[in-house]
């Protein structure tokens, strides 16, 4: 008979010891709900029934539903991802309504005003009891109900569709819980594969990972990933998208990081993109540009050239369509490239290091002609002026933490004028800066210099003068998202400035 060596015993006892505690960690690391309570539907003159569905005496799911006239019974679930809570995700439901979506807001247990304790288990199998409340309303057909997760929302979206509840998905930003886990080890090392295997078993619910869920879902789905953000999110959600077994389409958005950045740097194209999927896989028209690739020939200077053909549904369209492909290779960067479709067909040409992994294509709806690149993208005004203020944006947090060295202020300070010069800064981008304009306003009303004194008062002024009439209401997703208005405490202090100047 075998004999077990004292030493492994002692690993594994310790390692199940560990494991005793890790769903509780797992669960507080990974779902961080926010203090405060932001927006509610009346606050934007949306008409919204509260609820509560009680799982048991300590525990229960809140939120809103928002119905929405001649929605022909479409719904839309909406997930919010693990650091939010339904009163920041206005911008989501939002522009569903607008579209004429009904649309469902959840808060998971121990989130916003939902009862309990925050945890893995109850944030993926709490949803039934959700969909068993949604299956009572009779305005809503059962077969026109899309589920719209992001970050872990994306995760419990999965599930729900691999578990029959709804007929379509969106998932944006879509992680992989395992490679969560394995970066966990101590001091940051990846696990080894049976720590990994132990802790998973320990820690995570059963049937959770996107990747294994994507095997057995069959509902048509919208995959949206970005061009920056994390490379180990992006690689999870191109593993998920590859085994997907329904119809799927797969976007990937160009110069814009986690979720919500592309609701902000494609202002109008992100949402407008979403309705018309949602319109699509909802019992509408469809419409969809599949990609496909093969090898050309070698490039004299390294790598090969690779096309990817196009093929449009509906197969006619009137005018020709603003198409941008993109190559997603093993390591997860992004290479795209655009052109026109005229018709049922038509193809791109891209130079990439090594064979892609996945290709994919998207209609580009509002555009304006450049021949060069075959057309660039017509941006609203908060997207133009987002994508000018963007490479500013290290040294805004840098002041906002007080890390910023004085000697760059001058230079900071001309550099943001110059920014707005280029591309005005509408009332959105004014509030999201308002601590910013009263600190530099701070800084040189203390000057002696009068000159310089004048231009702190201009600062501070401009901070003050950006103060929201609904400051609940604000939400700037930029590369660290803000919701509601922390701002505050600098253009209170502003405001007491320009009191002790006389202003």
């Amino acid at each position: 008979m075998a004999r077990i060596r004292p030493i492994l015993l002692l690993t594994t006892a310790a390692l199940f010891a560990a494991c005793n505690s890790v769903q509780n960690d797992l669960s507080k690391k990974l779902l961080q709900p926010p203090p405060g309570w932001l927006a509610e539907p009346k606050d934007l003159g949306i008409q919204a029934e509260a609820f509560e569905i009680v799982l048991h005496s300590e525990a229960s799911l809140t939120g809103w539903w928002i119905p929405a006239e001649n929605a022909q019974g479409r719904t839309v679930v909406l997930l919010h991802d693990e650091t939010t809570n339904a009163s920041a995700v206005h911008p989501y439901y939002t522009f569903l309504h607008e579209a004429g979506f009904q649309v469902l807001v959840v808060d998971p247990r121990g989130f916003g005003r939902s009862k309990g304790t925050p945890s893995m288990r109850a944030w993926i199998y709490d949803l039934p009891a959700l969909f068993a409340w949604l299956r009572e309303k009779p305005e809503v057909d059962q077969q026109r109900i899309a589920v719209f997760g992001t970050g872990l929302g994306s995760v419990a979206a999965m599930w729900a569709v691999m578990a029959r509840h709804g007929t379509a998905a969106v998932f944006e930003h879509l992680p992989s819980l395992r490679e969560i886990l394995r970066e966990s080890g101590p001091d940051g090392q990846p696990l080894d594969a049976f720590s990994l295997g132990m802790l998973e078993f320990a820690g995570l619910p059963e049937e959770v990972e996107p990747e294994d869920n994507a095997q057995k879902a069959l509902v048509p789905a919208l995959f949206l990933t970005t061009e920056n953000e994390l490379p180990r999110d992006r690689l999870a959600l191109m593993r998920s998208y590859g085994v997907y077994k329904g119809d799927k389409q797969l976007w990937v958005i160009p110069d814009a990081g986690r979720a919500p950045n592309a609701m902000l740097m494609h202002d109008g194209e992100y949402q407008q993109r979403i309705v018309a999927w949602l319109t699509g896989a909802l019992g509408g028209e469809r419409e969809q540009v599949s990609a496909t690739w093969r090898k050309n020939a070698a490039a004299t200077s390294g790598g090969a050239f690779y096309e990817v053909a196009l093929e449009a549904t509906p197969t006619t369209h009137g005018e020709p369509w603003a198409v941008e492909a993109c190559a997603l290779l093993a390591d997860g960067s992004s290479h795209f490239a655009r052109t026109w479709l005229e018709g049922k067909a038509g193809s791109v040409r891209l130079r990439l290091p090594q064979e892609p992994q996945l290709v994919a294509a998207t209609r580009v709806q509002a555009v304006l002609g450049d021949d060069e690149q075959g057309f660039q993208r017509k941006r609203t005004d908060i997207a133009r002026a987002a994508a000018t203020i963007a490479p500013l944006w290290p040294r805004i947090e840098a002041l906002r933490n007080g890390t910023l060295p004085s000697a760059e202020l001058d230079q900071f300070a001309a550099d943001l004028t110059a920014a707005e010069a280029m591309e005005p800064f509408p009332a959105r981008l004014q509030t999201e800066l308002a601590d910013i304009f009263a600190r530099l306003g701070k800084v040189w009303a203390a000057s002696e210099d009068a000159t310089r004194k004048a231009q702190g008062v201009l600062w501070l002024k401009r901070a003050v003068a950006a103060v929201p009439e609904k400051p609940q209401l604000h939400v700037w997703q930029g590369p660290t998202t803000t919701y509601g208005f922390p701002q505050a405490e600098a253009t209170d202090e502003a405001r007491q400035l320009l009191r002790m100047l006389g202003q």
